[in-house]
């Protein structure tokens, strides 16, 4: 056993480059005297402890720049990565060379998944996948947790107070149950928790060096927190005669009585280093300052100044009182939304590629600020390394598995089977895919309107009864969908089970899948093997993870994708990088940029641990959910070091207002108008995508050679050139029609279109009235939709009712002597070298004249857009009727006009000309000949205009008479219509 000595700590203050110090202290020899450094091997011999593989990169950085040329560097291990036998020429223990393997983090919650869903069962919990999934995973980490803190599981029982919920105690106790029994588990499996033998491996080399120091060196530098097995660790190695410990960013002056104040459980920066040197069992009076000055220093002055915005509440009162000068190389950039957010924090990441050899880095624990900063940059062509990688969900890999799981899951319904077919990964390679694209295309068109029957049948009837010009064309898409009909239908029939007994076989099947819908492509870079490991891994552990509901299986893979990172091997950019909070340690840039500094964000919001309660945590001496605000609050005071510091926050997120974080409040307290605003950063980044920087697009006027216009209208077409002539053009001239939604529900458009057609049909028969007759048409005509049992249901009865009121109409009508003359009649004629045509629902012989009724199943036009001139088509089809243009019908008077709404609910009615009923006083059906001659009049003075005329098609003239425009994004509205408006 060595002989005891004082413990050798150091500390490198926040404002130094930890990285860049430590190299350059070590190259000088210390601190084991000036006299190694002259020892070419000595570095060579020394062994650097580190708390990721993240500072190991970075340390090996800071050594080249430090010695400017080759030389051997020292080993770089990573905490967690230390083994038995790692020192050479120590005793090892025979148990290391048989140790059996670590279960993986997958495997260990597929196996605990089904004791939660037991768990479940019993307290009546909701038992989607996904929730049993994210359990499972928070009951894994409930054990490590136990384990790093070395709690026995026998003091669990005894942890539970007996005023605590009943609903906790059961929690605490099914807690009790896992870990008493997962030892055993693992032993059944012949594996081992990476926890515990880590916390062994731990323990086993503070006793070994203890006993038998190694022989070389031994520093361990730049961690800030570590669980008791690690700081005892720690401590072993400041007290070894060749061994050290280096500190990030120790407040040394601050005073004693206020370190003593700390409060274990507090968010006080330096509570994670207080709580680390009583593990070490070491004084802050036994620390040292680490000697020398780096060159990415940042301001001395800086330390300080966040030393007393981080003092307790009782302290700041005293911030009055205080001389801070204005911190120097420290700004700030509030902006209103997160895109304006990210848009500045790219431009000063290209600003500061402006100057030479100048580095850059943003750190921030939110991910979603980090993908639009990365995407931001590409508008410079600029690819930056977020070193936090991305899920595998957001991957391109990680998507195609979602869809296809996603598409099966729903029966193949024409919205993620269209997502899943021409998805990149999709199909053949690059110089093949041309013809699947089209393929994909024309199935895609086939598909629009209200969508087929569930199930890949029901897209290959929908095939095989669309009516099209390309006979040879829909026969070659037919065959292709039957290929892909084939690779599709194995995971059809899984899927059609209510329950999955296995999600193992569905993760083969969903393989299988990708596998015969891809290629090469969905294994290509990180991301591709990350999704090929982790579908094995599935295939492997589904069997363990108990049953589940087809429906679950999306968010279920979606909850398993999350989990895995996807980092970059390689950095994109050598001068810009963007970290999260754990990356972020001992990383070091010109200029750091800490980003989203809101409540919530940074720092985190408190986690919430379902099978931990605090009252539990507290009896079991386990640190509390928010130990995280502390280790966040450090992290930001060690970034504030940098030679430049950019704070930035969004006023808002997606949804609400955000709250400032505190690190932001504290130094706006203490600081106020001395932390500068950014101004150039907050310039450009308002007006870089600010509409104000751009001219807006113009109104579109079209106006095409009055040659060029059409010669022909309808009489429902009038109303819309009057109202939207832009809308008109492009039907008519541009010949674009909207096409309809992609696996749309039936809805009131085409309801309407069987009541029409019904009562077309069943005028025409004389059988309106006959009610056997009548439901069987219904029957028939609802069978078209017998995809949507649901809703031909609900339509059923209304259709029904209106039938059923237009038949007591019809037969009121009869007992009047008055007939029907014609019934969906077509009818034609020339008006001033324009042919006017038009279709009338029903014409009624009074006798005397005619009566014209159109039916509306859904709300008729109201007064006043009829006293404004916007809804004529009746009055133009009684021009029409009085100039003999329909089809065996001779010149007759227009005695009457009416609208017959059926609506099959409590609103049926008829508004018409004799009775002016539900008009207001200013009805122009009161006078119907002086409504008339008014309604031709507009006709020709809008026929003058815009077709035989050289009028412009203005977009939207009258926008309050067409509310219904399917060429809105084609006449770019949001652009100019506030400007017009304006």
């Amino acid at each position: 056993m060595s002989e005891a000595r004082r413990p050798s700590l150091y500390t490198i203050p926040a404002h130094g480059a930890f990285a860049d110090r430590l190299a350059e202290g070590l190259l000088a020899g210390h601190p084991f005297g000036a006299a190694s450094s002259t020892d070419e091997l000595s570095l060579a011999r020394t062994t650097v402890l580190l708390p990721s593989r993240r500072a190991v990169r970075a340390l090996n950085e800071a050594f080249v720049r430090a010695a400017g040329g080759a030389l051997l560097l020292p080993k770089l291990i990573v905490l967690g990565d230390l083994e038995d036998d790692f020192a050479p020429g120590v005793p090892t223990d025979a148990e290391s060379f048989s140790r059996r393997p670590q279960i993986g983090a997958l495997e260990r919650t597929m196996r605990l998944m089904p004791l939660v869903e037991h768990w479940q069962e019993r307290t009546g919990q909701s038992r989607a996948k996904v929730e049993t999934w994210r359990l499972a995973e928070a009951l894994g980490r409930a054990l490590d947790l136990v384990q790093l803190h070395g709690v026995d599981g026998r003091d669990l029982p005894g942890a539970v107070e007996g005023e605590m919920a009943a609903h906790w105690q059961r929690t605490v106790q099914f807690l009790d149950i896992v870990i008493g029994e997962w030892p055993g588990v693992l032993t059944e499996l012949g594996m081992s928790d990476r926890v515990t033998e880590r916390q062994a491996e731990l323990r086993r080399l503070t006793a070994r060096w203890q006993a038998h120091p190694p022989a070389g060196p031994m520093i361990a530098a730049g961690i800030a927190s570590a669980d008791p097995a690690a700081a005892a660790l720690l401590g072993a190695i400041a007290r070894l005669p060749g061994g050290a410990v280096v500190f990030p960013g120790l407040d040394l002056d601050m005073p004693e009585e206020e370190w003593d104040r700390l409060s274990p459980t507090g968010p006080h920066p330096q509570v994670p280093m207080k709580l680390l040197l009583e593990g070490m069992e070491v004084r802050r009076g036994e620390v040292d300052l680490w000697p020398g000055a780096g060159t990415r220093d940042g301001e001395a002055e800086r330390t300080p100044l966040l030393a007393a915005a981080f003092q307790p509440p009782a302290r700041t009162a005293d911030w009055h009182a205080l001389s801070i000068p204005a911190p120097k190389g420290m700004t700030r950039f509030e902006a209103a939304s997160p895109a304006e957010e990210a848009s500045g924090i790219a431009l000063a990441l290209r600003r500061a590629l402006t100057v030479p050899e100048k580095t850059a880095a943003l750190v921030t624990p939110d991910r979603d600020l980090a993908r639009r900063v990365a995407a931001q940059m590409r508008r410079w062509g600029i690819d930056i390394d977020d070193s936090a990688g991305q899920p595998l969900s957001l991957t391109p890999p990680g998507g195609f598995m979602r869809l296809a799981l996603e598409a099966a899951a729903s029966g193949f319904a024409p919205v993620p089977l269209m997502a899943l077919l021409k998805h990149p990964l999709a199909g053949p390679p690059a110089e093949a895919r041309g013809d699947w694209l089209i393929k994909v295309r024309r199935l895609d068109l086939a598909l629009r309107g209200v969508r087929p029957a569930r199930g890949l049948q029901g897209v290959r009837n929908r095939l095989t009864t669309t009516v099209t010009k390309d006979e040879a064309g829909r026969e070659a898409l037919i065959a292709w969908w039957k290929d892909i009909e084939t690779k599709l239908r194995p995971v059809a029939t899984l899927f059609q089970q209510r329950t999955l007994g296995n999600l193992g076989a569905a993760a083969a099947h969903l393989r299988t899948l990708i596998e015969s819908l891809s290629d090469e492509r969905f294994l290509a870079g990180q991301a591709g093997r990350a999704a090929a490991e982790m579908l094995a891994e599935l295939e492997r552990l589904g069997p363990h993870g108990g049953a589940a509901r087809a429906a679950d299986l999306p968010a279920f893979l979606g909850a398993v994708l999350g989990t895995v990172a996807v980092r970059p091997a390689y950095g994109r950019h050598p001068r810009l990088a963007i970290y999260g909070l754990l990356e972020a340690r001992l990383q070091r840039a010109d200029l750091m940029i800490l980003g989203g500094l809101n409540e919530g964000v940074w720092p985190p919001s408190d986690t919430f641990d379902p099978w931990l309660p605090p009252k539990v945590r507290a009896a079991l001496g386990l640190p509390p959910t928010d130990r995280a605000l502390a280790l966040s609050a450090h992290d930001f005071v060690q970034a504030c070091g940098a030679p430049e510091v950019l704070l930035t926050r969004s006023k808002r997120d997606a949804s609400a207002p955000t709250v400032a974080s505190r690190f932001w409040l504290r130094l706006d307290a203490l600081l106020g108008s001395d932390l500068p605003r950014d101004g150039e950063i907050a310039a450009l980044a308002s007006a870089l995508d600010s509409s104000e920087t751009r001219a807006p697009a113009p109104r579109p006027e079209p106006a095409p050679p009055v040659d060029e216009r059409p010669r022909e209208i309808s009489v429902t077409e009038v109303e819309t050139l009057r109202a939207d002539p832009f809308q008109f053009y492009a039907k008519r001239l541009l010949r674009l029609s909207r096409l309809d939604a992609l696996g749309e529900k039936a809805g009131p458009a085409q309801r309407g279109t069987i009541v029409h057609d019904l009562m077309e049909t069943l005028s025409r028969e004389g059988a309106l009235g006959d009610e056997v007759r009548r439901a069987a048409a219904i029957e028939t005509a609802l069978r078209a939709y017998s995809d949507h049992p649901l809703m031909t249901a609900l339509w059923q009865p209304r259709v029904e009712r209106m039938l059923g009121w237009a038949a007591e109409q019809f037969a009121a009508l009869e007992a009047r002597q008055v007939r029907i003359a014609a019934v969906e009649r077509w009818g034609e004629m020339p008006v001033d070298g324009v042919r006017l045509k038009g279709k009338a629902d029903v014409i009624f012989d009074t006798g005397a004249g005619v009566a014209i009724a159109d039916y509306k199943t859904g709300q008729p036009p109201a007064p006043g857009r009829i006293a404004e001139g916007y809804a004529d088509q009746l009055a133009l089809l009684a021009w029409m009727a009085e100039a003999g243009a329909f089809d065996d019908l001779d010149k007759r008077t227009v005695e009457e006009i009416a609208y017959w709404r059926l609506s099959g609910g409590e609103r049926q009615g008829t508004i018409t000309s004799s009775t002016n009923k539900r008009m207001r006083k200013d009805n122009v059906w009161r006078d119907l000949p002086a409504y008339f001659e008014e309604a031709r009049e507009r006709f020709r003075q809008t026929i003058a205009r815009w077709l035989t005329g050289n009028a412009p098609f203005t977009a939207r003239l009258r926008p309050e008479f067409a509310p219904y425009n399917d060429y809105e994004q084609l006449a770019r509205v949001q652009e100019w219509e506030g400007e017009v408006r304006g």
